[in-house]
């Protein structure tokens, strides 16, 4: 048969020629340069990375007519046979089918012969890692004291599997495996060569096919080949060896960005239909969102090992993900890899998780946060009363922001005749050193004569009626105050004594009250016109869920508080709040 394959026709022949195994390669060159030969190598990595290759070569530098030298000639006839593989001096023989005893003590007897041509006598085992214990153990001498001018080179992709006695009688060289670029330059090179027109995203296709082997991507070339003489297109490749087309995973991509639930169920679908893998997909559909990942982190397409023109759309993709949704997507896609495999119905199973990947909850930039509290800041400038005074922010007495208490009773809007606070009142609420003692005259002058008798209409049911909007009329240093008051309920007024009930879980409003318990009647009194003490108790009531259409949920809370503080209302509608506890 006249037709070499790819694979062989383009077999390096010098050290030069080797792709991606410079750490190997520089390391025996040197040695052949000094004279410094080990009798023995073992060459590790995965297929198709040029551990035979390389053996080769070794053994043509070694033996070459001219004399050892780091760059054989690849002219003479010990050259030439060696390549060709009918050489006299270099036996090349298969670990998998050469397991026994017997077979290593066959080839102990031939050691004793000398070379028919060349220095060296060249023993090449591939798959070194198959031979049994046996045979392991019968190498162990000959390998601590070999012949003189006999070299082994084993060769193995399962390093551990060989008997460490071995491993630490010869020279270890790990071969990498190789990477995408060189892999795409290296059949890009050999199609200009043959004069093949193939695109740039098909030879992406196939060098990632190949995993990092050499020899498994011009396999694939050659196929590819086969299939289309003419120009080697993308879809053609994809098609032939059952690859998932790239485009598929930024089309995907696409459809999170725009949370287009039914382009991402067609996607699967066409994904299933054409006979792809469905793990296969969530195995690339990582490795896409991987790219993106590591565009987005390190703000460089250098780790990105792909086409240019896929690096161009990695560019612009990034920048339409937030670093936090991206992780969150990963580990959706993760969580998947697991899952699947254990999934009765592996479709339905993936239509949820593109559910679920298109649905999430995406997280606001700072910029849209900036932006939306600015918005926020300027409705709350307009509206000044509904927002706390800048004088009390670092008062103690009031609670932290997480603290604030939640509304039990809707309030209502509208405006009712109550009696008018004193515009010579202050707005703060008065200080423990300057608020006057409980039963002393002072206390009781602190109220304006006019407003004394202006409250003589004050009890118990005009208390209830307009307890709500009593307490809006608290000056805005006592905002606080009022919306733990709006919490409870007033049930008795007797001789200016105010009893306000709250509910048995409602432990912290009661404390947090009685303990600002001089502020809070004062500013309660100054609304009132009179003044008054206040008293607690806790009862046992039930919440209204659906009064006022606030509905139940994890929102209840903020709605019902939103009612009472504005401030709060359009931070919820602004950002969608959520109770966490």
């Amino acid at each position: 048969m006249s037709y070499l394959v790819l694979a062989r026709k383009w077999r390096p022949q010098t050290f030069d020629d080797v792709v991606n195994q410079k750490h190997v390669v520089l390391t025996l060159k040197n040695a052949l340069r000094e004279k410094r030969l080990a009798n023995a190598y073992l060459f590790t990595g995965p297929r198709g990375i040029g551990k035979t290759t390389v053996a080769r070569i070794l053994a043509k530098a070694v033996n070459c007519d001219q004399g050892i030298s780091e760059n054989p000639c690849n002219k003479c006839d010990s050259c030439r046979e060696i390549t060709e593989g009918r050489s006299l001096t270099v036996f090349e023989i298969d670990g998998a089918s050469n397991t026994g005893v017997d077979d290593v003590r066959r080839l102990q007897e031939q050691l004793s012969y000398t070379a028919a041509r060349g220095k060296y006598k060249i023993y090449i085992i591939d798959e070194v890692h198959m031979l049994s214990n046996s045979a392991f153990n019968a190498l162990l001498k000959t390998l601590e004291e070999p012949p003189q001018n006999v070299m082994f080179i084993f060769a193995t992709t399962e390093p551990h599997k060989v008997p460490a006695t071995i491993i630490s009688r010869c020279q270890r060289f790990d071969f990498k495996r190789i990477s995408l670029k060189e892999i795409i330059d290296h059949l890009k090179y050999i199609c200009q060569q043959e004069n093949i027109e193939i695109e740039d995203e098909a030879l992406f296709l196939i060098a990632q096919k190949a995993e990092g082997g050499m020899r498994d991507s011009q396999s694939l070339l050659d196929q590819a080949i086969s299939f289309s003489p003419g120009k080697i297109t993308v879809s053609a490749i994809a098609d032939l060896l059952g690859i998932i087309d790239w485009q598929i995973y930024f089309q995907f991509t696409d459809a999170v960005l725009e949370r287009n639930v039914a382009a991402g169920l067609d996607l699967i679908e066409k994904v299933f239909f054409n006979g792809y893998g469905l793990s296969e997909f969530l195995n690339g559909l990582a490795e896409h969102f991987r790219n993106i990942l590591i565009v987005k982190a390190t703000n460089s397409l250098q780790s990105v090992e792909t086409t240019e023109a896929f690096k161009k759309r990695y560019a612009e993709i990034a920048n339409k993900f937030e670093d936090t949704d991206l992780l969150q997507l990963m580990q959706i896609i993760a969580d998947a890899q697991n899952s699947i495999k254990r999934a009765e119905n592996p479709r339905i199973f993936m239509e949820m998780i593109t559910v679920k990947m298109i649905q999430f909850n995406k997280t606001e930039s700072i910029n849209a946060l900036i932006q939306g509290i600015e918005m926020l800041k300027e409705r709350i400038l307009q509206a000044p009363g509904a927002a706390f005074s800048a004088s009390n922010a670092g008062n103690p007495n009031y609670p932290p922001p997480g603290t604030a208490p939640i509304r039990k009773a809707p309030v209502t809007q509208k405006k009712i005749p109550i009696v008018k606070n004193n515009p010579n009142a202050s707005s703060m609420p008065p200080t423990k050193s300057e608020e006057p003692q409980e039963g002393s005259d002072d206390a009781e002058s602190s109220v304006p004569p006019s407003e004394q008798q202006s409250a003589e209409h004050v009890d118990i049911d005009y208390l209830k009626k307009n307890w709500s909007d009593l307490l809006d009329q608290l000056p805005k240093g006592a905002v606080m105050y009022g919306t733990f008051l709006a919490e409870g309920d007033p049930v008795q007024w007797d001789k200016k004594v105010l009893t306000v009930a709250f509910g048995l879980e409602e432990e912290f409003h009661i404390s947090f009250l009685q303990k600002n318990i001089k502020e809070v009647e004062a500013a309660l009194s100054n609304v009132l016109g009179t003044k008054i003490m206040l008293k607690f108790a806790k009862v046992e009531r039930e919440i209204d869920d659906d009064e006022n259409g606030v509905s139940n949920g994890s929102n209840y809370y903020v709605q019902r508080l939103g009612q009472k503080i504005p401030l709060i209302r359009d931070i919820d509608e602004a950002f969608d709040v959520e109770v966490v506890k």
